[in-house]
């Protein structure tokens, strides 16, 4: 016997700044964008590139995004370490 069951469930969940953007990121495939442990730059052509152990290896082709989620990510929380790379649009 087969029983079905239609319905609608609401489920609330409070979650921070941090964790929607962290879960942003994730969806988008480029959760390297709130790595701070390497150093990322994006090169003329569109390419992120990360720096490991004084070697360069392609990331992602998205460097507008990553350069935009970046932004955000300054704005949301000021105190990240790449706040002063060359690729982060400061406010005036």
């Amino acid at each position: 016997m087969k029983i079905v069951v239609k319905g609608i469930t609401e489920c609330k969940i409070d979650i921070g700044p941090e964790e929607a953007f962290k879960a942003l990121c994730g969806t988008l495939s480029m959760p390297f964008v709130c790595d701070e442990l390497h150093d990322y730059y994006v090169s003329s052509d569109g390419m992120v590139w990360r720096t490991v152990n004084g070697r360069d290896e392609q990331v992602d082709d998205r460097g507008d995004l990553f350069i935009a989620l970046r932004n955000v990510a300054v704005n949301l929380f000021p105190n990240t370490i790449f706040r002063n790379d060359p690729y982060i649009y400061r406010r005036v």
